[in-house]
């Protein structure tokens, strides 16, 4: 989709990012960024992948006077709400999540509050403040378990580890 077509298709004005210092998440705000969107930027900042490149990411975005960051692990509600609290935000882009399958058998729980109970927190506050777009990224682990070549419609509830689940 062109940057004038995804523009015309979402009217509203502030759009909140969570994993804004991951790859996906910052190449997504950079992006709403050029179409004059404000971008609320949520990320905790956590060290699977190098902070120093998360870092450089977010001075890019920094860059840009119409994004505001937040360091925040959307597993904890109180955080996040505050996050709600401060801004009238029409959009939600959830990208956060705890990264690494294998990682995620020898501690669940961490993705469990991440992946899980984070996309929790994010709808209730959605609830609360009237947010009614909502955007959640998944992972291709989805799949892991069918034969390949996977196609999207494919079921998916037989995941092979937390991370997926």
């Amino acid at each position: 989709m062109n940057k004038k077509s995804a523009n015309m298709n979402f009217r509203g004005k502030t759009v909140l990012v969570t994993g804004a210092a991951g790859f996906i998440g910052w190449k997504v705000s950079q992006l709403l960024l050029e179409m004059n969107k404000n971008v609320i930027g949520v990320d905790n900042m956590n060290d699977y992948y190098d902070p120093a490149l998360k870092k450089w990411r977010l001075s890019s975005l920094k860059k840009f006077p119409n994004f505001t960051f937040h360091k925040a692990d959307i597993g904890n509600y109180r955080k996040l709400k505050s996050v709600f609290d401060g801004y009238k935000i029409d959009g939600i882009i959830n990208l956060a999540a705890r990264a690494g399958v294998r990682a995620s058998v020898e501690d669940p729980w961490v993705y469990l509050d991440t992946n899980t109970k984070g996309t929790l927190n994010l709808l209730e506050c959605c609830k609360t403040h009237k947010v009614k777009k909502f955007v959640l990224a998944s992972t291709s682990s989805l799949y892991a378990s069918l034969d390949m070549p996977f196609i999207e419609t494919a079921r998916t509830d037989t995941p092979l580890a937390p991370y997926s689940a």
